[in-house]
């Protein structure tokens, strides 16, 4: 029995370790600034290697790129549903000017506020586009490499319709927040000063100026995505965006936790 004990302790050591600095990731030239982290299911004993992106970013896509040639995944997720997956590896360049592009947002379901939300955001991938950004390469990649190196490719964010749903249902006001925070992001964003620490900035104002958009956009889908990153097995690498990193990483260690008591309870007794 002192050896079982021993055993687990060693193993609640190194999971705890890993659980308190999960930056470490252990891959070789890729930067411990916590856009890869390290998550470890001390109950199936699978590793998730969690990719933090930026989605109107080449590097992120080139990172993504980097993390499935090291570690050959068994699994490749990525913050999609099957719909968007289809989308993106559809996806081919228009040319649409600002009017065609205005009379298309104006025919998205949902009210005026919903429809200048969707217009602002097509109206900065067209910007994008035009300087050769693709956004969300990163997942086109992920889904490219997941198939390069066998692995299995799973889409784990919620339907993108439902989210859709959910969002038409808050007040105008609401949206209306929405909307000019999207435009204000396309006029002012630089890749160089997204990190860890600006995202979580950034997503904190929004959670108290918005919580309604916030929890729709955010803490619900951290949620779904964590459920299903949960169920894997074996070596995982999971693609999203960085403003999940967060709420997922939390989830994780919650269900660590409580895994880990229950452990140590059942020897106990």
């Amino acid at each position: 029995m002192s050896s079982i004990i021993n055993n687990h302790q060693q193993t609640s050591s190194s999971s705890s370790s890993s659980a308190q600095d999960p930056y470490q990731h252990g891959i070789p030239e890729i930067p411990t600034d916590g856009r890869v982290v390290l998550l470890q299911n001390s109950k199936t004993g699978a590793l998730v290697y969690l990719v933090g992106t930026v989605h109107v970013c080449k590097e992120s896509a080139e990172l993504v790129k980097k993390v499935i040639d090291y570690v050959r995944p068994d699994v490749v997720a990525v913050e999609l549903c099957k719909g968007r997956a289809e989308r993106f590896m559809n996806w081919k360049p228009k040319d649409e000017t600002l009017y065609k592009l205005f009379r298309k947002s104006m025919r998205a379901p949902g009210g005026l506020c919903m429809k200048l939300d969707v217009f602002f955001l097509h109206h900065w991938y067209r910007r994008l586009h035009a300087n050769g950004i693709f956004p969300g390469l990163e997942f086109k990649v992920a889904m490219e490499e997941s198939f390069r190196v066998g692995a299995t490719c799973f889409y784990i964010d919620q339907d993108n319709e439902v989210t859709r749903q959910q969002l038409s249902k808050l007040s105008s006001f609401d949206l209306l927040q929405r909307a000019i925070d999207t435009l204000r992001r396309s006029t002012s964003f630089k890749y160089e000063n997204f990190t860890r620490s600006t995202e979580r900035k950034m997503f904190s104002i929004q959670k108290k100026q918005c919580p309604k958009i916030y929890k729709v956009m955010i803490e619900d889908r951290d949620k779904i995505m964590f459920t299903n990153l949960i169920s894997f097995q074996g070596k995982v690498v999971a693609v999203v965006g960085m403003s999940h990193m967060d709420g997922i990483e939390l989830l994780w260690k919650r269900a660590e936790e409580v895994d880990n008591s229950s452990i140590c309870i059942t020897i106990g007794t």
